[in-house]
Order: C-alpha cells, then sequence, then structure tokens
C-alpha cells in the first residue's frame, strides 16, 4: 500500500512537471508574415552594422591576436595542409605557451565546426571572412527567437519584441563584437535547437544539436543537460536520452581528441580551475565542502555578482521567475563563476554567448508565467462575480452581462493583450536603456565608429616589406594582419624573451596601440628598448610610431640625446637611436589643440629651460564611476627653450576632501620622444594609456583633475618623486595653479566622482 501511495505521488509530479506536451500551431496569417518580414529587416540591419562594424574594426587596427589572430592562422594553415596549427600565444599571464613550433587549435578548444567555416574561408581567405560568416549566423538566431516566443505566446507582436530582445541582448553583442570564435555561433544555434526541441522535430532538432556541438568542448554537457530537460519536461523519453547520449559521446570524443593534440595530455586552459582540483572529482568534492564560502566566493562576491547582474539585468529580470528552464544555463555559469580567470565572468567577450538562448527562452517563459497568473486571477474574479450574479434575483442576472464578457472577446482578452504589450515594451526599453550605457549600437554612450586615420593606412607598408614566408613577431593589433602564415607569434613571445630561444625573423611594433599581453606601460617599454639595444636585431624601418626590426641588422645604438647608457642602467629610460620621423605620431598643428590654455613650466636646474602646457583634453563620462571607468587624459605641449633633462607630465587629482591623489603617471609617448629631443615651438600631444581609479581612496564627489611637470620618473615611491615637480604659471586661459606639500600643479577639468 505505501508502494503504490509513493507511485501515485510519482505520477502526480510527472504530470505537474509535463509543462511542454506537443504545441498548437498557429497558422500563418497576414499578420505572421508581416511580423517575419520585420524580423527579417531587423536581421538585416543587425547584419549589415555589425559586418561593416567589425571589419571597420580590423581596417582600423582594432582587433586583436587573441583571438583573431589566432583563428585566422589556424584557419590558413588549414587551407595550406597545416590542421588547424597556431603559434600564437600569451608568454606573460596565460597557460597557452608550450613551445615555439606552435600547437593544433585542438590543444586548446575541441571546435570541428571550424571544418564547416572553411569552404567559405577558402573563397576569400581573411579575417573579414570569419567575423562575416560570424556575424551572418549570430543574427539568424532571431528567427528561432521569434518562432519560439509566438508560438509559447501566442502572439506575432510579442513575438517581434523577443526577437529584437535577442539581437539587442548585450551578452550577445559582446560576443559578436570581440573578434571571431566558434563558440559565439552557439547563440544562434542553441536557439535553433531549442524551438525544435519544443516543436518536436526530431531530425533538425540533431542537426542544430550537432552544429552547437561542434562549436566548443563543453557544449556537449549542455546538450545532454537540454536532453535530460526534455524528458522532464516534454516527456520525450527515446529523443531526450538520445540526446544525452550524444551529449555523453561529444565530451568523450572533446577529451579524446584535445587529449591526442594537447602537448601535456589536456586542454592548455584547464588551470583555470586546478586551484580547485585536478579532475572533475576532486573540484565537486572541493565545492561540496564549504558550501557556505561557496557562496560567498563565487556568487555574492561583488565581482561575481555584478556578473549576473549584467546577465540578468538586459531581461528586467524577469528571466529569473523560470528557473526551471535557466537550469540550461548551469554548466556555462558554473565554468564562468568558477573560473580563476576574471575575464570568465566579466560579463564582456565570448564567454557569455552560449548562454543567450537559455536566457532568452527563460525571459519568453517568464512572459507565459505571468500572463497565466493574471488570467487565472482574472477567471477566478469572473467566478466570483457570476456566483454574486446567481444569489441575486433571477431576472436581474439576466438582464446584466459580467464586464468581463463583454465585446467580442472579452475584457480577460482585453487584459491579456494590454499587459503583453506593456511586458513587451518594459522589455525593449529596458535592454535598449543597457545598451545605451554599455552596448556596441549607435545610440551607445561612447559609441565610435572605427576610423581609418593616417598613421592606420601607413602601416601597410610595414606589412608589404614582410616577406610571406618570413616568422614575426608583431604586438596584438598587428597580428590579425600579419597572421596568414605559417609561423606568427604575439610579442614579446618569439624574441628570445622570457625564457624563449626563438628568435622570429622581424618584429613588427607599434609603440602607440594596445601593449597586451603587458598590463604595464614599463615592462612593455623596458622590453622593446631591451630587444633594439641587445644586437640580435636591427630597425629595418621606423616612423610615426611604428618600429619594424630584423634579426641580423646592426643595433640601432643609442641617440646622442640619451642620459643614460645600457649595462646596470634601466633599459625603459635608454633613448635608441631612432629615426626622426618616428615621432611624427605625438606632433599635431594648433587647430588640434583643445581647451587652449598657455601655462608655462620652469626648470630650477636647466637655466632658462622652460616649456608650456597649451591644452588639455580628459577623456571621462560626466559623472565618472569610480568601481568601473575608464578614461584618458591628453596634455599639449610646446617647448620654448631647449631642455636638456627629459621631462614627463603626470595627471594627478585633488580629492573633495582636498588631498591628492594619483591618477595617472602612464604617459609612454614620453619615455619615446623625449622631451629633451623637441624642437622649440613644434606643439606635442602626450597621452595617458587608458586608466580608471578601482585602486584609488579617492573619496565621491567633486574632484579636480591636474597636471605636473616633472623629470623622468625612476623612483617607485611615485609619490615622494612628484615632489620634484615644475614650478609653473599662468599666462592665459582658464586653468589655475594648485600649489601643495605634495606638488605644483594645474587644474585642467573638474570630473566628478560616483561610486
Amino acid at each position: 500500500m505505501n508502494g503504490v501511495s509513493w507511485r501515485k505521488r510519482f505520477s502526480v509530479l510527472l504530470n505537474r512537471l509535463y509543462l511542454y506536451p506537443a504545441p498548437e500551431e498557429l497558422p500563418h496569417t497576414r499578420r505572421f508574415w508581416v511580423a517575419m518580414g520585420i524580423v527579417a529587416l531587423a536581421v538585416a540591419l543587425f547584419s549589415g552594422f555589425f559586418i561593416v562594424y567589425l571589419t571597420g574594426l580590423q581596417s582600423a587596427y582594432l582587433t586583436h591576436a587573441e583571438d583573431l589572430g589566432i583563428m585566422d592562422q589556424a584557419m590558413w594553415n588549414t587551407m595550406h595542409g597545416n590542421l588547424l596549427h597556431q603559434t600564437i600565444c600569451n608568454i606573460l599571464s596565460d597557460t597557452n605557451c608550450y613551445n615555439s613550433s606552435g600547437i593544433v587549435r585542438f590543444a586548446i578548444h575541441f571546435e570541428p565546426i571550424l571544418f564547416l567555416i572553411l569552404p567559405f574561408y577558402a573563397l576569400s581567405p581573411s579575417t573579414n571572412t570569419l567575423v562575416i560568416v560570424q556575424t551572418l549566423v549570430v543574427a539568424a538566431g532571431a528567427f528561432p527567437a521569434f518562432w519560439l516566443a509566438r508560438l509559447r505566446l501566442r502572439n506575432e507582436w510579442a513575438a517581434v519584441a523577443i526577437a529584437l530582445l535577442y539581437l539587442l541582448y548585450p551578452a550577445q553583442q559582446e560576443a559578436t563584437f570581440f573578434d571571431f570564435h566558434a563558440v559565439t555561433l552557439t547563440a544562434a544555434f542553441l536557439l535553433f535547437f531549442l524551438y525544435f526541441m519544443y516543436t518536436r522535430r526530431t531530425v533538425w532538432m540533431f542537426v542544430f544539436a550537432i552544429l552547437a556541438m561542434g562549436c566548443k568542448e563543453e557544449i556537449p554537457v549542455v546538450v545532454a543537460l537540454y536532453g535530460l530537460w526534455s524528458v522532464v519536461f516534454q516527456r520525450r523519453w527515446r529523443s531526450g536520452l538520445a540526446l544525452m547520449g550524444c551529449g555523453i559521446v561529444g565530451t568523450g570524443v572533446a577529451l579524446l581528441v584535445t587529449h591526442a593534440f594537447s602537448p601535456v595530455g589536456h586542454s592548455l586552459l584547464t588551470g583555470r580551475f586546478t586551484y580547485l582540483g585536478r579532475t572533475p572529482v576532486q573540484i565537486a568534492l572541493t565545492l561540496l565542502k564549504h558550501p557556505g564560502a561557496d557562496l560567498r566566493n563565487y556568487i555574492l562576491e561583488p565581482a561575481h555578482l555584478n556578473y549576473l547582474r549584467m546577465l540578468f539585468a538586459p531581461s528586467g529580470f524577469l528571466a529569473l521567475l523560470a528557473p526551471w528552464v535557466l537550469l540550461l544555463a548551469v554548466p556555462t555559469l558554473g565554468l564562468n563563476l568558477l573560473s580563476s580567470d576574471a575575464q570568465m565572468y566579466s560579463g564582456v567577450f565570448q564567454y557569455n554567448a552560449e548562454l543567450v538562448p537559455a536566457l532568452i527562452f527563460a525571459t519568453i517563459e517568464a512572459l507565459v508565467v505571468i500572463l497565466w497568473l493574471v488570467n487565472l486571477l482574472l477567471a477566478r474574479l469572473q467566478t466570483s462575480r457570476v456566483a454574486r450574479s446567481e444569489s441575486g434575483a433571477q431576472d436581474a442576472a439576466s438582464s446584466v452581462q459580467s464586464p468581463l464578457r463583454r465585446g467580442r472577446k472579452g475584457f480577460a482578452y482585453v487584459i491579456h493583450i494590454a499587459l503583453l504589450v506593456l511586458l513587451s515594451c518594459y522589455l525593449l526599453i529596458n535592454v535598449v536603456r543597457i545598451d545605451t550605457l554599455r552596448g556596441h549600437m549607435p545610440f551607445s554612450i561612447g559609441f565610435q565608429w572605427p576610423q581609418v586615420t593616417t598613421h592606420n593606412a601607413l602601416a601597410q607598408h610595414f606589412v608589404d616589406a614582410i616577406p610571406q614566408n618570413a616568422s614575426v613577431s608583431a604586438q596584438s593589433s598587428l597580428v590579425p594582419h600579419v597572421s596568414e602564415r605559417n609561423e606568427i607569434y604575439m610579442f614579446p613571445y618569439g624574441v628570445g624573451l622570457y625564457g624563449t630561444k626563438k628568435l622570429a625573423d622581424y618584429v613588427f611594433i607599434d609603440v602607440t596601440s594596445d601593449i597586451y599581453p603587458y598590463f604595464s606601460s614599463y615592462y612593455y617599454i623596458h622590453d622593446v628598448k631591451l630587444l633594439m639595444i641587445n644586437g640580435n636585431y636591427g630597425i629595418l624601418a621606423a616612423q610615426d610610431g611604428y618600429i619594424l626590426l630584423k634579426r641580423g641588422l646592426p643595433s640601432s645604438g643609442l641617440s646622442s640625446s640619451s642620459l643614460t647608457r645600457p649595462g646596470g642602467m634601466d633599459p625603459a629610460l635608454v633613448l635608441p637611436n631612432l629615426p626622426a620621423q618616428f615621432c611624427s605620431f605625438v606632433q599635431v598643428t594648433p587647430q588640434d589643440v583643445r581647451n587652449a590654455m598657455q601655462v608655462v613650466f620652469t626648470d630650477p636646474q636647466q637655466a632658462g629651460a622652460s616649456m608650456s602646457l597649451i591644452g588639455s583634453r580628459t577623456n571621462a563620462l560626466q559623472p565618472f564611476s569610480k568601481s568601473a571607468g575608464y578614461m584618458t587624459v591628453v596634455t599639449y605641449w610646446q617647448v620654448n627653450s631647449p631642455i636638456t633633462q627629459p621631462l614627463q607630465p603626470v595627471a594627478l587629482l585633488v580629492g573633495s576632501d582636498g588631498n591628492v591623489y594619483m591618477a595617472s603617471t602612464d604617459f609612454p609617448a614620453s619615455f619615446w620622444c623625449q622631451t629633451n629631443t623637441w624642437k622649440p615651438g613644434t606643439i606635442m600631444a602626450l597621452t595617458t594609456r587608458v586608466f580608471g581609479l578601482q585602486a584609488s581612496d579617492i573619496p565621491t564627489g567633486l574632484a579636480k583633475m591636474a597636471i605636473a611637470l616633472v623629470p623622468i620618473i625612476q623612483s617607485s615611491d611615485t609619490m615622494s618623486y612628484i615632489r620634484q615637480s615644475l614650478p609653473a604659471h599662468v599666462v592665459s586661459g582658464a586653468a589655475h595653479v594648485l600649489a601643495t606639500k605634495t606638488a605644483t600643479m594645474v587644474e585642467v577639468a573638474p570630473l566628478q566622482i560616483m561610486p
């Protein structure tokens, strides 16, 4: 009897979980085709915008070695008979460098989908082909989002809103924006998979399941979970179990392939989780032993909690109302939250593409839940009204119609449609608002269309000077432009530094560009200058911040203006012998100067030497977020009389409490084009690298951005060294001098600091 009771309870539970029976089809009316036309137009606009935008980023040298350069080289090598071979790696802060001969891409990620992209790449071998294919595939995901929402919400216009939500979803846009990655394609593939799983079209469901599994090694686990979900919530035992079997087999294949191609027997990226254990079992046991600490460290910790907010905020947090759907996101969320690589839970890059389908589906189901609850409430209200009506006089009851039934389709229907419209508007307004704050759309704050400058155009002359069969070590932003070769490295790999013996034939540097994988300009400048004076490379060409070095040429030697000599001296302070045209990147015209002023700085140590700050620009959003904001500061200078001691500007902040705080000492051009080499009268622009105030103790409130001028900083105690700042006086302009115990500086702009 007891066993029968439990069986009944289990049967009741299964019936309650049977939430997704075979759907009732909707006819393809004129309204359907109009809605489909709107979605198709949105897909076309999205595709057109991102194709032009992303190819523009490549033309403007705003793409990266990791991973556009990597993927381009792997595809190019495959086309030339060298299976997915790559040599690009990060020697400074990653685990993907094994040896200079390179590795097969499968040693890092399992991405057989690349073989399906190869025919398109073969038609036009270039990085642009990769981003175009990626954009078109991702954009196509709006169609299954529309179809699925239409069936679940029984309304074409609400389904259009869901399709637009998908196209505007920041996690999807971040993945589409950031170079090319096979996993980004899962944003569309998994949505097609979900739609065909819901509509029980088994063949197409397996087609897109296999396509998705070919995008990355963890996707087979995701597919297996989708299969289990189908078994529980759809009662599709055979297809669900088959999906689970495919997922298990796919995981095994991915592990076997990775093991076969990896020089160390496992993916070179597993180091991101080894702090928890060496095997999945060890990791699980570590997490199970300390659930409270896990909650604090991986969910409630500010960075992780902010990551979760970034994922759910675009849906107005409605997706949280469908936790049974969010279960589909658990494997990927777990990987991202537990990774030791903060980029994986930053909310940007490609790591969240596979989460988007689950988030879209959960949002749809949240709308279904809200509408069901409202309809349930209206039904109960109607039942109550009918009961009260029947208790009155029979003749009165026959003459009064319930207000819930007035009209052709009833009051409840009107409420249903009105609520659906309001919820759709809420979703779209919310996602547009978030896109405005941190998206990649033309209406987003800070959006800039990539501009191909004369500096960018000049790079092609250097690219043309490198033979196709030569090995090259290039800076990150330059790699995607020279990556179609057998040996291409990301500087500083391949130049004999950091224990590597490999010496590339050429070294291609742009001192004005992104210095990744370095996090400090000092170490980057140190290594480039060390390379130029150590005798292995000589200058083949140098202009406008570009340097092309060739192995075997005589070393450049030191400039006569260099005040230090190699051997015991800091290489970062040495000035190599570079041609005069190298520093053209800091020369500007009077028309380029912003916020004109004239503040004269005099050096007591150099009789008669002086230079003027003639303008400045602080590129920061107002108010400025201390926790998440970044900015640059541009200063415009003019030497009045020759200077013998090289100087550099320093950006300081005077807080609302009156104290002086460091903003940035990182004006890298001052180490390449030192002030003692400037000709009097020439206008030079010195710009900081991008910096934030996350590590600063500056209080919130109104702060003052200020500029001090000091001798080239050689001391680790920066604030003490800044006490040597040069005296200044204002000749013209709105600036005024602030003299404190710490420094003499010139206030140039207000800055409202917020948390």
